[in-house]
C-alpha cells in the first residue's frame, strides 16, 4: 500500500513539473468556478465553534463562490477582468477579478520538518491490521529529494516572505479575494443561467451557461453520534441526490509535535459513493486527545467548458477552459463535553491545536 501511495505522489509531482515546462504558447487559460455549499462550524466561524463547544448547536448554512482565472503568461500592468453573474446571483452583477504579485522564490527556510503524523482509515468500529501508518517527518528528512523540500520551504514562508519577494506580475486573479465591497451571497442566491468572463488581456470572453444541475448543494448536515473520544463515533449525514460521493475526515492533536488523521478511506476519491450516508470513526485513535474535528465533503456536479468547441476526433488549440464544481462542506466538533465545562478564554485552550502543531511538525 506504502509503494502504492509513494506512486500517486510521484505521479502529481512529475504531472506538476511538466505542467511548468508547457510553452506559454501552447497553453490555453484556465478558469475555475467552485459553487460550495457551506454547513456547521465553515459557516457560522469562530461564534458558531464556540456555541457547539457550550453544548449548543450549529444551523448555519451559507453559500459560497469562489472564481480563479489562471493565465498561462504574466498579465500587463493594467490589466482588467471581471465575471458578470447572471441576476439570480443577487449580487453583482460584476464581480472583479483581482491578484497580487507573486514571489520570485528564494524564501529562507523556517525550521525543518520535525514531529510525527498517526495515519488511520476506514469506516469501522475497531482499529483494523496494519494501522496506523506513521510518517516521523524527522526519519524522512534525507530522503527527500532537495527540490521537494526547496518547494516545502517556499510553501511554508508563502505569507510571511510575501510582501518582501513579490516582484513578479500575477498570473492567477481571482474573487472574492481582493473584493472590499464583498458581503457575502444571499441565502436564496442561485448559479442558474448565463455567466460572462471578460479581460482586457483576452482576445476571446470566457462564456458558458449553468443549469439547475450545476446549482448550489443543499447541506449535508453531517452529525456525530456520539462525541466521547475514547469510543467508536458513528457519523451520518443526508443523502444529496445530485453527490457523486463523499470524503469524510478527522483531525486531533496529541501535543505539539504529534497529530493524529483518520480518512474513511485511502486511496478513492471520492472516498465512500453516494449511496452511503454512514460511516464510522474508530474506538480509541483520539482517546488522548482534548478534541477532535471531523470535516465532510460532498462532491457535487463536475462540469468542463472550452474555446474553441472540437469536433470529434479534431485537436484544434485551445484558447481557454473552463471548470465549475459544485461541492458541498460540514463539519462538527468531537469531545465538547469536555471542553463545555471550561468557560471564558479557556475555551480556546481547549480547542484541536492544530495550527500549533502544522507549526510544530512542518518548521515555524
Amino acid at each position: 500500500m506504502k509503494n502504492r501511495n509513494n506512486s500517486y505522489t510521484l505521479r502529481a509531482i512529475c504531472l506538476s513539473l511538466g505542467a511548468v515546462a508547457l510553452p506559454a504558447s501552447a497553453a490555453p487559460t484556465n478558469y475555475e468556478v467552485n459553487l460550495t455549499t457551506h454547513a456547521g462550524m465553515g459557516a457560522g466561524g469562530m461564534a458558531s465553534v464556540f456555541g457547539m463547544m457550550s453544548g449548543g448547536k450549529s444551523n448555519s448554512v451559507s453559500r459560497h463562490m469562489d472564481l480563479r482565472l489562471t493565465s498561462p503568461t504574466d498579465l500587463p500592468g493594467d490589466y482588467q477582468a471581471a465575471h458578470t453573474v447572471p441576476d439570480t446571483m443577487r449580487i453583482g452583477p460584476q464581480l472583479p477579478l483581482t491578484g497580487e504579485r507573486r514571489s520570485g522564490g528564494g524564501g529562507a527556510p523556517d525550521g525543518e520538518p520535525d514531529g510525527r503524523v498517526l495515519i488511520y482509515w476506514g469506516c469501522s468500529p475497531t482499529v483494523q491490521k496494519g494501522q496506523p501508518e506513521v510518517i516521523d517527518f524527522r526519519s524522512l528528512a534525507g530522503k527527500v529529494p532537495p527540490e521537494i523540500q526547496a518547494m516545502a520551504r517556499q510553501s511554508r514562508s508563502q505569507g510571511k516572505d510575501a510582501g518582501r519577494d513579490a516582484s513578479l506580475p500575477p498570473r492567477t486573479i481571482g474573487w472574492p479575494q481582493g473584493d472590499r465591497d464583498y458581503r457575502g451571497i444571499p441565502d436564496n442566491a442561485s448559479a442558474v443561467g448565463e455567466h460572462l468572463v471578460k479581460a482586457n488581456f483576452m482576445k476571446d470572453d470566457i462564456r458558458f451557461a449553468l443549469t439547475p444541475a450545476l446549482d448550489f448543494l443543499e447541506p449535508m448536515n453531517l452529525k456525530a453520534r456520539s462525541s466521547d473520544l475514547k469510543a467508536p463515533v458513528p457519523l451520518a449525514w443526508d443523502a444529496l441526490t445530485r453527490a457523486r460521493g463523499y470524503d469524510l475526515q478527522a483531525v486531533a492533536a496529541k501535543d505539539e509535535k504529534e497529530m493524529v488523521i483518520w480518512m474513511a478511506d485511502r486511496n478513492k476519491r471520492p472516498m465512500l459513493p453516494a449511496s452511503q450516508r454512514e460511516c464510522t470513526i474508530p474506538e480509541g485513535i483520539f482517546a488522548k486527545a482534548e478534541m477532535a474535528m471531523v470535516t465532510g465533503t460532498a462532491h457535487g456536479p463536475v462540469q468542463g467548458y472550452s474555446f474553441p468547441p472540437q469536433k470529434p476526433g479534431e485537436k484544434k488549440p485551445l484558447i481557454w477552459t473552463a471548470t465549475v464544481r459544485v461541492l458541498g462542506h460540514d463539519s462538527a466538533l468531537l469531545g465538547m463535553e469536555a471542553a463545555a465545562t471550561t468557560s471564558g478564554s479557556a475555551r480556546e485552550s481547549a480547542m484541536p491545536g492544530v495550527g500549533d502543531v502544522l507549526k510544530g511538525l512542518f518548521g515555524r
